[in-house]
């Protein structure tokens, strides 16, 4: 008996730890923290209670097209986390682009301009759920940072990132950091030049041209182009509607038009006669 006692004493010990780790566990990753970049060169690291205490935070309700329904959420405007973060007149410099990274190492690209924009809301707590209420069919929890967007033509379908679980911002030349995506002798009022910037805008967030970019989705242009092994007819309809061919986490785009897919497949044409340098 008293052997068992000690062995039962022992085991809430060991469940009364584990318990006090979970908990601090938490605690950290709701707190979470955002790092600040240029060219990869970090600038600084802001808490969330850092970020609260420096930028009053406001309540708004709007559609969020990743729930389908109207959320309510304590927010910071962007463009005052981008001044605290960079200092004001960030937006003057030479880095055009911002590359946003969430945990998971999913990238979205927009330019630095729009972080500028009125509208732009780092959502930092979910009013009606204490720890956010899960997102997409993957049920994932948003937080600590989800950058999202109050205006009715914030939309992903207009190039406005909405990614969730944010951890970094890095302010970048596009062409220094994802040279291998640039059209390097298109002019720039070709259709494979229009479909770089769908590119950008739209698809780099997940995918791939010769290794650069993003890493959720397959390249498209390494080892081999997906001109090489799917019909024209075929890449335009599923980039158009992929939900229509398999269960996949990829969104529909069917607000781009029959020009802008043409424009597309122009591009991924073009990169083909670009394909990855591979050393000897």
């Amino acid at each position: 008996m008293e052997k068992e006692a000690i062995i039962m004493s022992g085991n809430r010990f060991w469940m009364a730890l584990w318990i006090l780790t979970t908990c601090a566990s938490s605690g950290l990753a709701s707190e979470g923290t955002l790092t600040f970049s240029m060219a990869g060169k970090q600038m600084t690291q802001l808490s969330k209670k850092e970020l609260r205490g420096k930028i009053k935070s406001q309540t708004e309700k709007f559609f969020d097209p990743r729930y389908g329904k109207v959320k309510s959420y304590h927010c910071l405007p962007i463009k005052e986390v981008m001044n605290l973060a960079y200092g004001p007149g960030w937006e003057k410099s030479s880095y055009t682009e911002a590359v946003l990274t969430a945990l998971d190492g999913y990238a979205s690209v927009t330019t630095a301009q729009k972080l500028t924009e009125n509208g732009g809301c780092l959502a930092i707590e979910d009013t009606e759920f204490p720890n956010w209420e899960p997102v997409g069919r993957k049920r994932a929890n948003p937080g600590p940072f989800y950058l999202s967007w109050l205006g009715e033509s914030q939309s992903t379908e207009n190039e406005y990132p909405w990614p969730y679980q944010l951890a970094s911002i890095n302010l970048v030349k596009f062409e220094d950091r994802y040279p291998e995506v640039v059209p390097n002798g298109a002019p720039k009022d070709s259709s494979a030049y229009r479909g770089y910037n769908i590119f950008k805008g739209q698809c780099m967030r997940c995918h791939a041209m010769n290794q650069q970019g993003g890493r959720i989705g397959p390249d498209l242009n390494a080892p081999q182009s997906i001109t090489a092994y799917r019909s024209k007819d075929m890449i335009k309809a599923f980039v158009r509607q992929p939900s229509k061919f398999r269960y996949t986490e990829m969104p529909d785009h069917t607000h781009l038009s029959d020009s802008d897919l043409e424009d597309l497949y122009q591009y991924l044409l073009f990169k083909s006669k670009q394909p990855e340098k591979k050393p000897f």
